[in-house]
């Protein structure tokens, strides 16, 4: 059995898309395979005493110096690590050449992009990328950026694709009962309900989506909007929805329990992500598209990054090419209302996809396959 030791600023219980991943596929690999080494956080003493496995914590982020450097090979040697994975790529890969194991880098996206565009620090990526034993993509699009950053060169390192997943045993599609009653508890309608999910930030397109609502005919039963998530965005998305006359309810932050029922039930999941920054801002993926998925409910997806790779275009929900054309997003939101029997349809498709290719096991199984190809080799 292989033995590795993941480095990251970014754990549980800390809250996060990138912590949700990275215990997601950890805790589903065999327990003695290997150890964290990450940041103290409120709640860490209760969380380490529950996971069952190996984590040691440090006070304050973890940086690149030769302090670190010192510490993770202690720890490698005493665990016996074969190989050590560094999250992010910049800057804790910069630790990579420090070390005296093997590496490899866990990529996400954004870590990729932003610094592949800055002159210096592309310079430093390549480098940190070039010499690590392999990089775990977290989806097509940061293995794309990698691939374009380093070429296609024999001394790449290996590129192992471990998408994001979702718990399709957490995720579920509700009954009927389970959805008048998260709706009841909320105080939200009991008509059709359009579920948005996302911190409230411009890039995420609530805007987009709001605008998009404004243009559906108001002679039938409209949807309501349920926003959960919060940002700097929330007073400009607030006014557009007074102006816009639509009905909407602003829902926070809710606990996770809460938000798995409230997945359930929807009708229609909309995050319009989009491009900022001249492609600096992207979305990596949007794990938040397959919990919808898994819980049976048909999406729309703006086309950012890598979010089109969350869905099944045309069959689980659809892609808005250019999610800023609300004409294009009313037009889709418009399909899905007045066909219920699509709906179902699609909601039934993408619960299928998401089990089949999405299932954090399934996903636990690849990432084993990933390491052992370097380490075992």
């Amino acid at each position: 059995m292989s033995r590795h030791l993941l480095v990251t600023n970014d754990f549980p219980p800390k809250v996060g898309g990138i912590q949700n991943y990275l215990y997601e596929l950890w805790s589903r690999l065999d327990h003695d395979s290997f150890m964290v080494l990450t940041t103290d956080h409120q709640g860490a003493d209760d969380f380490d005493r529950e996971v069952g496995f190996q984590i040691q914590r440090v006070k304050g982020p973890l940086l690149p110096t030769a302090s670190l450097a010192k510490k993770i090979d202690q720890l490698a040697e005493r665990f016996g690590a074969d190989l050590i994975l560094l999250d992010p790529a910049l800057p804790l890969g910069m630790l990579g050449h420090r070390l005296h194991r093997p590496y490899g880098l866990v990529l996400h996206g954004a870590e990729v992009v932003i610094p592949s565009k800055i002159p210096v620090l592309n310079g430093l990526l390549k480098s940190v990328m070039r010499d690590a034993k392999i990089l775990i993509a977290a989806g097509r699009y940061p293995a794309q950026c990698a691939f374009d950053l380093l070429g296609d060169s024999t001394t790449s390192p290996a590129i192992r694709i471990v998408n994001p997943g979702v718990d399709v045993d957490r995720f579920v599609v509700a009954s009927e009962i389970q959805k008048l009653e998260i709706r009841s508890e909320l105080g939200l309608t009991d008509g059709l309900g359009v579920l948005f999910v996302s911190r409230l930030v411009p890039r995420k397109g609530a805007d987009s989506l709001i605008k998009a609502m404004a243009l559906l005919n108001r002679d039938e039963s409209p949807p309501q909007l349920w926003i959960v998530g919060s940002g700097r965005d929330k007073g400009r998305l607030a006014r557009l929805i007074e102006r816009s006359g639509i009905d909407a309810v602003f829902l926070g932050k809710m606990s996770q329990d809460k938000l798995v029922a409230l997945y359930g039930a929807a009708d229609i999941f909309a995050m319009l992500c989009r491009n900022r920054w001249f492609g600096l801002e992207q979305e990596g993926f949007g794990i938040v598209f397959l919990e919808a998925q898994a819980s049976g409910v048909p999406c729309l997806v703006g086309d950012s990054g890598g979010a089109s790779d969350a869905l099944e275009p045309g069959r689980s929900g659809f892609v808005l090419r250019n999610p800023r054309d609300v004409k294009s997003v009313s037009l889709a939101l418009d399909t899905l209302i007045r066909n219920p029997e699509l709906r179902l349809k699609m909601g039934s498709r993408a619960r299928y996809f998401v089990e089949s290719d999405f299932d954090y096991r399934k996903l636990a199984d690849i990432l084993k396959d990933a390491i052992d190809s370097v380490v075992l080799a």
